[in-house]
């Protein structure tokens, strides 16, 4: 498991709770959020697909409901990669980057 994948399910964790939270606006179907859960489930056991199913929520909630937008935490989008980092700026992708190799150094 990555070293950092507990923070990024901490920080599923949190998103889903902001959603909730958020649900009388009706921005997001039950099902969207009980997908969250499923997610969430699946990186907790590392079930082999999680990652990519991640990533695909990430990403079609962001096209979807974009006013939710600022409730996803951008290093999100970075770790788990694929059509999330349509939604990231250069800029933030520079940052991760530089970030990324500071720690590997």
């Amino acid at each position: 498991m990555s070293e950092s994948l507990p923070h990024h399910i901490q920080q599923l964790t949190e998103l889903h709770q902001k959603l909730i939270d958020a649900r009388e606006s009706k921005v997001l179907s039950d099902a969207m959020l009980h997908q969250l859960e499923q997610i969430i489930d699946q990186l907790t056991q590392q079930s082999g697909t999680a990652w990519q199913d991640a990533s695909a929520w990430l990403a079609n909630t962001m096209s979807i409901a974009p006013q939710v937008t600022p409730l996803i935490n951008r290093e999100l989008l970075w770790f788990f990669g694929g059509d999330c980092l349509h939604f990231l700026t250069d800029e933030e992708i520079d940052t991760f980057q530089r970030r990324d190799e500071a720690e590997e150094e």
